[in-house]
């Protein structure tokens, strides 16, 4: 376990929040591929790319449906379902051969043995994510996908939304996650936040961005609380 210089208080974590893909499971997942198909359909409506000025794909969807509805509404409606069927036909196809990562199973039920309540959280779509985890309502108390919010993370809506269905608040709780936007989204919320290098984000870029926490893996979690 490797635990940053600044230390926080865990006695009183009542609630563990966790990303899904990259955190609890190995779902690889071509983002090169879902982005060229994306921006191949926004060139196909008439939308000039250089003047994207969002980074992630569900946010640069939601920036050019407004672009395209203002002189077609209908186009806008199509562009959009074409879109987001982008990402779940690219989500889906990753998702058949993804698994979740050894001992998370094992995890979750002692973390809720313990009486800590277990929330996961994606960017994802449920569609995908049940395909990997079928069980997953067995081992958490309760699952937000992308399909359940307006906005996704690191919109605070979607971390407020899982500390609603928790009933618990940020202070008493920790967001654990391999992205960047993981822990942007985690301390937007007041939240304690774990970074975990089983994803792209190396150590150095999560103390940069201010993690509280940089584990191995999610497993790490429970020795963690113990302290």
């Amino acid at each position: 376990m490797d635990v940053l210089e600044k230390r926080v208080p865990l006695r009183t974590v009542r609630a563990i929040i966790f990303d899904f893909d990259g955190t609890l499971a190995v779902l690889n997942i071509d983002f090169s591929l879902m982005r060229e198909r994306v921006f191949d359909l926004i060139r196909r409506y008439g939308v000039n790319e250089d003047s994207i000025k969002e980074r992630y794909l569900l946010e640069i969807i939601d920036e050019v449906y407004p672009i395209i509805w203002k002189n077609d509404p209908s186009s806008a409606k199509e562009f959009y379902e074409k879109a987001h069927q982008i990402l779940h036909d690219v989500e889906m196809d990753a998702a058949r051969e993804g698994k979740l990562i050894p001992r998370g199973k094992e995890t979750l039920k002692s973390l809720r043995q313990r009486g800590i309540k277990v929330g996961i959280i994606t960017r994802n779509c449920e569609e995908a994510v049940r395909k990997v985890f079928p069980e997953i309502d067995d081992y958490c108390d309760a699952f937000i996908s992308r399909d359940s919010v307006e906005n996704v993370k690191p919109h605070p809506g979607h971390l407020n939304s899982m500390l609603e269905a928790l009933k618990v608040s940020g202070e008493d709780s920790i967001m654990v996650g391999d992205h960047l936007i993981d822990i942007q989204a985690g301390k937007i919320a007041g939240m304690i936040t774990v970074g975990v290098l089983t994803g792209r984000i190396k150590r150095n870029e999560f103390e940069e961005a201010g993690a509280d926490y940089v584990l191995k893996d999610a497993n790490g979690i429970c020795e963690l609380v113990k302290e």
